[in-house]
C-alpha cells in the first residue's frame, strides 16, 4: 500500500515522474508487471480519487508541523501556497477525470503514468 500510494502521489505531483519500470529498478524485488497490477488495484480501491483539496493538505501539514515542534526539530517543508494548492487540486482532478472517462478494458491495460501524453503542469 505504501509503495502504491507513493507511486501514485509522485505521478500526480511531479511533472517528470518515475515510471513503474523505474520503481521496479529501485525496488528489484518487484517486476514492472507486478507494480502495474498493484497500482491498478490501488487506484480501483480508492476509486481513482487522487484529488487533494487544499484544506485537507493544510490539516495534515499543520498536524505534521506540530509533531516536529514537539520534537524540537526544524520542519523541512514549506507551506503550500494558494497557487500550488490550486495547481495540485487541478492536476489531481484532471487525472481522476481521465481515468473515469476510460472504458473498463482501457483501465485494465493502463497505468496511471501512461495516461498523460503531455505534462500536467499549469
Amino acid at each position: 500500500m505504501l509503495l502504491c500510494s507513493l507511486l501514485v502521489a509522485q505521478k500526480v505531483w511531479d511533472d517528470r515522474y518515475l515510471t513503474n519500470a523505474d520503481f521496479a529498478f529501485i525496488y528489484p524485488f518487484f517486476v514492472t508487471e507486478e507494480i502495474n497490477k498493484l497500482e491498478q488495484k490501488f487506484l480501483e480501491l480508492i476509486q481513482y480519487n487522487v484529488t487533494v483539496k487544499s484544506n485537507l493538505y493544510a490539516k495534515y501539514y499543520f498536524e505534521l508541523r506540530a509533531l516536529f515542534k514537539d520534537n524540537e526539530k526544524e520542519f523541512p517543508m514549506k507551506p503550500l501556497d494558494k497557487k500550488d494548492a490550486d495547481n495540485l487540486e487541478l492536476r489531481s482532478k484532471d487525472y481522476k477525470d481521465q481515468f473515469q472517462n476510460m472504458q473498463p478494458a482501457e483501465r485494465l491495460n493502463s497505468t496511471f503514468g501512461s495516461m498523460a501524453s503531455k505534462p500536467m503542469w499549469v
